[in-house]
């Protein structure tokens, strides 16, 4: 471990015995983590671009239908199956979008905490190759709190599939049923479903932006380290010339 200078300081002096300067272990795990996360994101967006182009042409042959028939097809009948298919596909993949974007946006994360590793190990060597006394800037607040603001926000991102994807199959089961005989003058147990469906739409839609909000909240907070560290690195260079 790396020993607090003269009070005052915000910095860390590095002897001997602990050179060379080394990332954390959390900036060698996000130097590891950045490019699966962003082919996984982009992986999650093509697939739910491929699923909307085969939800687009299920909708597609389910409008051909005269209105008399979409409306008197009964549980089981192919229009009813897929009526009850694009009405539960426009539930869940929404919500698995924004998993891939939010995957994505983790991944310009941990590459920001491997930039952060890479100017620590730099500007330890350059003072080292100088013959000068190794301090490396303690870690700002920003640089403990955007670890836990991107996990907190994929967090969000990985419960809202999971809520749409129960939510879909209670879509499922309701819209495949005729229209004209069964959802029009239903009563009992249907009109509750739609209720639950409409009811938990209206919070599942901003509770996903959350979860963006906390992820870019993350980037920015990671951007205002940098910035830090590479102000305090100009000084500390400046101190070496001087």
């Amino acid at each position: 471990m790396a020993t607090l200078s003269t009070a005052g300081r915000q910095d860390a002096l590095f002897s001997g015995a602990q050179l060379p300067v080394k990332v954390t272990g959390k900036e060698a795990m996000a130097s590891s983590m950045w490019i699966p996360f962003l082919a996984m994101g982009f992986m999650i967006v093509v697939a739910a671009f491929v699923v909307g182009l085969v939800n687009s042409g299920i909708a597609a042959d389910y409008f051909t239908a005269s209105k008399e028939a979409r409306e008197a097809a009964v549980r089981g009948l192919d229009l009813a199956t897929d009526r009850a298919s694009i009405e539960s596909t426009k539930v869940w993949l929404p919500a698995f979008k924004f998993l891939g974007l939010g995957t994505i946006l983790g991944g310009v994360t941990f590459l920001l905490a491997t930039i952060l590793g890479a100017l620590r190990v730099g500007g330890g060597r350059v003072q080292d190759a100088l013959g000068t006394e190794v301090r490396i800037i303690n870690s700002p607040m920003t640089a403990k709190v955007f670890p836990m603001v991107m996990l907190m926000g994929m967090m969000v991102l990985i419960i809202s599939p999971i809520i749409s994807i129960a939510l879909a199959t209670l879509s499922y089961d309701y819209w495949n049923h005729s229209i004209a005989t069964q959802l029009n003058p239903s009563s009992g147990g249907l009109p509750t479903d739609l209720g639950t469906i409409n009811a938990v739409k209206l919070w599942l839609e901003p509770f996903k932006f959350v979860g963006m909000a906390m992820l870019l909240s993350g980037i920015g907070l990671a951007l205002a380290t940098i910035v830090r560290v590479l102000r305090w690195q100009s000084s500390r260079f400046w101190e070496i010339l001087s």
